[in-house]
């Protein structure tokens, strides 16, 4: 029931990735929705919830990527996993700290990407600077007004 929740969500996140993200960008710079969805999700229903909805998603991401199949799975599979492990076994934190973990979450997304599709040397780097640096900023600001207004526990919870 927690992975069809999670698809849902993440479901949600790619179709307003496809349409408002190219509303709200900035040149070329564009939020990650999907991974701020993610890494939610995978805090919220645990390491095998993520694992299993970052492979799916990111099939879903890889249809439209044909030049780095399976990369984009790869790597939300990783991010899905860990991200839900570290909440779920090492520590439960503040809306405001995951945004720390998105952070880490999306330069660690966007690193096995860049390796996956076959980046090397200069073009890595140049991928890690041009797109990987203001997509990010771009993307823990998105991150932050969600995990405050969306996913931080209720005054009951807390």
């Amino acid at each position: 029931m927690n992975f069809l929740k999670s698809m849902s969500f993440l479901v949600l996140g790619l179709i307003l990735q496809q349409t408002l993200v190219q509303i709200i960008s900035i040149g070329s710079i564009k939020p990650d929705l999907v991974m701020v969805v993610l890494v939610a999700v995978s805090m919220r229903y645990g390491s095998v919830v993520g694992l299993f909805s970052g492979v799916t998603i990111g099939l879903i991401q890889d249809v439209y990527a044909i030049e780095a199949l399976g990369a984009n799975a790869m790597a939300k599979c990783l991010v899905g996993y860990f991200t839900g492990l570290l909440d779920e076994k090492v520590i439960k934190v503040m809306p405001a700290t995951k945004v720390l973990f998105l952070a880490v979450a999306f330069l660690f997304h966007d690193i096995i990407y860049a390796m996956a599709a076959g980046y090397h040397g200069e073009a890595f780097w140049q991928a890690m600077m041009m797109k990987t640096l203001p997509s990010g900023i771009y993307t823990l600001l998105v991150g932050a007004l969600v995990f405050y207004f969306l996913v931080a526990p209720s005054r009951s919870e807390a």
